[in-house]
């Protein structure tokens, strides 16, 4: 990809340590770019993490994967979205793991990450872990991606029920993430019903978005705190900006335990 100054959508984003953490490990990156000299379609590529570890281990952890993943779109085609940003998600996550290896001060250091690219106006998504994903439409607002946490596999084996999940002792219990031995499988469910099988979610990939539609990422320090009607209620009462501030202001009144970060993806 060629990086671009013209931008095909309205985006906003905006971070904030919270107000118990002294620091904040959690990081983002979005650029805007054309496929390639000879394909200028015009796309946006976003990228979030929340950095896992004691000490400053979780703030590199999440700024190396944010910086390997964004110098590695640089050769992306677009000829298979979901492959490119899964091996690049993967490929930042081993080289979290290397460097924590030859640093003991850095041992098990990791990261969360959501990103989505919008090609044209087709949406591709990659989550690991709990950061999310949500998507605000004509008929009211979602999450599409998948938590990847204890309490959310007991949820979908029947064992929890949503609200049970919420004030679950393991709610933040990580099933998966990117800096461990083991890689990771990213996750490219889009759910947009309950209802659907994982195989359904995945063919959602190249979500056409249509105009007014909005793609919102964020940490959990969001979405902890500010459920997902009160998150789209901020949004379509405010320009996207304004909307974003609001939002952050909304998670540290609550309480604001964790970092916060949002990146909010507007079709205009």
């Amino acid at each position: 990809m060629i990086p671009v100054d013209r931008a095909h959508l309205e985006v906003v984003a905006a971070t904030h340590p919270g107000e118990v953490r002294a620091t904040n490990e959690d990081r983002f990156a979005v650029g805007t770019y054309q496929l390639s000299a000879d394909d200028k379609t015009l796309c946006t590529l976003a990228i979030l993490c929340d950095g896992i570890g004691g000490h400053a281990a979780g703030e590199v952890a999440a700024q190396m994967i944010v910086d390997q993943f964004v110098l590695q779109a640089a050769g992306f085609s677009g000829r298979d979205p979901t492959l490119e940003v899964s091996t690049a998600l993967v490929r930042a996550g081993r080289a979290v793991y290397a460097r924590a290896r030859t640093d003991s001060a850095l041992y098990g250091m990791g990261a969360t990450a959501a990103s989505a690219w919008v090609i044209g106006h087709r949406l591709y998504t990659a989550t690991i872990g709990d950061s999310r994903i949500y998507l605000l439409r004509a008929d009211g607002m979602r999450q599409i991606s998948v938590d990847h946490t204890y309490v959310q596999e007991a949820v979908e084996r029947g064992t929890l029920t949503p609200e049970e999940a919420r004030t679950h002792p393991y709610a933040h219990v990580l099933r998966r993430h990117l800096g461990g031995e083991r890689d990771p499988l990213p996750d490219l469910r889009i759910r947009l019903s309950a209802y659907e099988d994982d195989a359904v979610s995945i063919a959602h990939q190249g979500l056409p978005l249509a105009a007014g539609e909005i793609a919102l990422l964020c940490t959990d320090g969001l979405s902890d705190l500010v459920p997902t009607d009160d998150i789209a209620d901020v949004l379509l009462a405010r320009q996207l900006p304004q909307a974003v501030a609001q939002l952050i202001d909304l998670a540290r009144s609550r309480g604001g335990h964790d970092n916060i970060t949002i990146i909010a993806m507007h079709h205009p």
